[in-house]
């Protein structure tokens, strides 16, 4: 199945995250990847827009010890490596949210463990990890959409992974019982 009717399928369907644990856990870290990077445009488009409205002009720094002559050598210096600069913080700002998107579907799958006990629907490690991974579209569409709206919510990261648990649930709730 292609990767964006796997998107398409996961905002609206809980069991389509459900039937979605079969995939290969390869394709899975290609979603997330994919998930990562299209919630990152929005962040980083706000990011370069704020950063470009801030190129004020250079207020007295005599007080520091630097003359504003310095300072302005420094900023033209600055101003050729600029796009190296601005690459380098996407690509961290990328590896780091991505980082916490696995790492927080792999401790949303362990916690779904008992849950899947609880429910009476065994499920492997592999399964419930795949099926974390396609809960958490939902969240992080809606936290890019909030934070491209310039909506802040308190606790907004513990809102987050809450949601995802809620979804996880709810689509393990439209896994088959075993006979």
């Amino acid at each position: 199945m292609k990767l964006h009717i796997r998107f398409i399928k996961s905002l609206w369907s809980f069991k389509s995250i459900a039937n979605f644990r079969f995939l290969g856990v390869g394709s899975t870290i290609l979603y997330v990847l994919l998930l990562t990077l299209l919630c990152m445009i929005p962040v980083f488009s706000l990011f370069l827009v704020s950063l470009m409205s801030k190129n004020k002009p250079l207020n007295n720094f005599e007080s520091f010890g630097l003359n504003p002559d310095q300072m302005q050598n420094f900023a033209s210096t600055l101003d050729s490596i600029f796009p190296i600069i601005i690459a380098v913080i996407y690509v961290v700002m990328y590896v780091l949210f991505s980082g916490i998107l696995f790492s927080g579907a792999s401790v949303l799958a362990v916690i779904a463990i008992p849950v899947t006990k609880l429910l009476k629907r065994k499920q492997s490690y592999r399964h419930l990890w795949v099926l974390s991974c396609y809960s958490i579209t939902i969240p992080s569409v809606l936290l890019t959409a909030l934070f491209f709206g310039n909506v802040h919510i308190p606790y907004s990261f513990l809102w987050f992974w809450m949601l995802a648990f809620l979804i996880c649930v709810l689509s393990i709730t439209k896994i088959p019982r075993k006979k």
